[in-house]
């Protein structure tokens, strides 16, 4: 894509920030990818505060007391660099969607948010299970893959896939029909 033809639809795309908590340095033994994926967010959130954009954070709230996202965790915070900022919308989930018994969707109607730029961890967990449900509620979906890092899978055939794999595999499923594909510069750019 073009960088210099993007640009937004409406003039409230909300940046989603999903489940950048620590517990995601202590969750499993398997492999990420995107190791810089904090860091591209970080920049990302900056230049959305920056434009006075609407951003909101999905924090997980494990029911498993055993989770690294469980709220009795050491882990259960915001990476510092993706810490919320006074004034700025955080949501609880219980499950892996974030629109699963929550007040996401009436949240953004009644804003008027229409476009939805996906960040945040793991792409073949929350993210996905998260940018699913708002293509099928009739959102305009954006993910960009820089801010979004998968796991590697042990498949119960025995076969492992990689972290970047996983990535690329998710990424291809989800591109075109669920959601466009945007670098960080894109987002920013738009």
């Amino acid at each position: 894509m073009d960088n210099s033809h993007f640009q937004f639809q409406t003039s409230t795309p909300a940046l989603l920030i999903i489940d950048w908590q620590q517990a995601i340095d202590h969750f499993g033994d398997l492999s990420r990818s995107h190791p810089e994926a904090e860091s591209a967010c970080a920049e990302l959130l900056a230049y959305w505060r920056a434009q006075q954009r609407p951003v909101i954070h999905i924090r997980h709230s494990s029911r498993f007391p055993d989770s690294p996202y469980h709220q009795s965790s050491p882990w259960f915070d915001f990476k510092a660099e993706l810490e919320p900022m006074v004034g700025e919308l955080v949501l609880s989930k219980g499950e892996n969607c974030a629109f699963a018994q929550t007040e996401l969707e009436e949240i953004l109607r009644a804003r008027g948010i229409e476009e939805l730029i996906f960040t945040g961890v793991l792409l073949n967990n929350s993210v996905d299970a998260t940018l699913r449900m708002a293509a099928g509620l009739g959102f305009k979906n954006y993910l960009v893959p820089e801010c979004c890092p998968a796991q590697a899978i042990d498949s119960l055939s025995g076969a492992h896939f990689s972290a970047e794999q996983v990535h690329d595999i998710f990424l291809s499923n989800l591109a075109g029909e669920y959601c466009q594909l945007l670098s960080g510069e894109q987002a920013m750019g738009a």
